[in-house]
């Protein structure tokens, strides 16, 4: 299970969460919000966002995920990896209707089967103050909301009675998952894991070079590629001296968005990833850096066993 929450999750608010779905007012880094207990289907809530409020000049983009104080990384990971390669998959699976303030959200079941899911104006108001999967609720701005649509959605449908709040939902998606689920929930799709090994008299190089151009046809063919990491292996002698061995600078049991990958000019795979806290600081593997992005050596991830898999999601359709 993957459950590593964002940077700022020390601070989250302890709030009731659920009486904000019966109405009132919640003050969240520095802002007011008011939580309008309005929104159920066939009468428009007061409205606060709306289609305008979705996406930012250029579109869905991985940018626009800030994981804060949710363990769902594998999801907005995910997220972030589908905006990042088919922003057009996340326009068609997020619309607004004007008549009811309502969004719907279009994810699918463990078959893959779609269904559409409503998410009121009040349930993305509980989402901001839960500080999801958003940089809304860091910014106070009322956009770009898609991240926390998608995300309320997805807590939603882990929900046995959304009437009473989602909490139960968020409970069951914000303590880890794994990121062919999430894959499946949002395209439907579980997509194919790709596993570092080495065949039969096969070089490490080649064994690499193979992996890597995995990942790299999965990019070029506009699939999500997600990478997920684990904690890297020690030897005898470091265990022995009490020695944490090679770290390969990322976070442990966690969910990246791979950018992409390529050659170095000494001939190395580099992998380019994007951490869904949208900053690399706090990880403590001696590599920390307020860019959310990186680049690590393949090798490093292979040598040290900590990357488990690649995601690669399905290609456009």
């Amino acid at each position: 299970m993957l459950e590593a929450a964002g940077a700022a999750a020390g601070v989250a608010n302890h709030i009731n969460l659920d009486s904000l779905l019966g109405g009132s007012s919640v003050s969240i880094s520095g802002m007011r919000i008011s939580i309008d207990a309005g929104g159920a289907v066939g009468k428009a809530a007061e409205v606060r966002f709306d289609a305008t409020d979705l996406y930012g000049a250029k579109g869905p983009q991985a940018a626009d995920i800030r994981q804060d104080a949710l363990g769902d990384c594998y999801f907005v990971a995910t997220l972030g990896a589908v905006a990042r390669q088919q922003p057009d998959a996340i326009r068609n699976m997020i619309s607004f209707d004007a008549g009811t303030g309502n969004f719907t959200v279009r994810l699918h079941d463990n078959d893959g089967n779609p269904q559409s899911v409503q998410v009121t104006q009040a349930e993305l108001e509980d989402n901001l103050a839960r500080q999801g999967g958003s940089t809304a609720d860091n910014s106070g701005l009322d956009g770009p909301i898609w991240p926390a649509v998608a995300e309320t959605a997805y807590a939603k449908i882990h929900d046995s009675n959304p009437a009473d709040g989602l909490t139960e939902g968020y409970n069951a998606i914000a303590n880890g998952g794994w990121p062919q689920d999430a894959m499946q929930a949002i395209t439907g799709d579980r997509g194919d894991e790709i596993r570092y090994s080495e065949g039969f008299f096969e070089s490490e190089n080649s064994a690499l070079d193979r992996m890597a151009g995995q990942v790299d046809a999965a990019l070029s063919n506009g699939r999500p590629v997600t990478l997920w990491t684990v904690p890297e292996n020690r030897s005898l002698w470091d265990k022995i001296r009490g020695n944490e061995g090679t770290q390969d600078g990322l976070v442990d049991n966690h969910v990246y968005t791979v950018e992409g990958i390529h050659k170095n000019a000494d001939g190395e795979w580099m992998v380019s990833v994007r951490n869904p806290w949208s900053t690399n600081m706090n990880v403590g593997e001696g590599r920390d850096t307020a860019s959310p992005t990186m680049e690590v050596p393949l090798r490093t991830l292979a040598d040290t066993g900590g990357a488990e898999a690649f995601t690669a999601g399905p290609a456009p359709r």
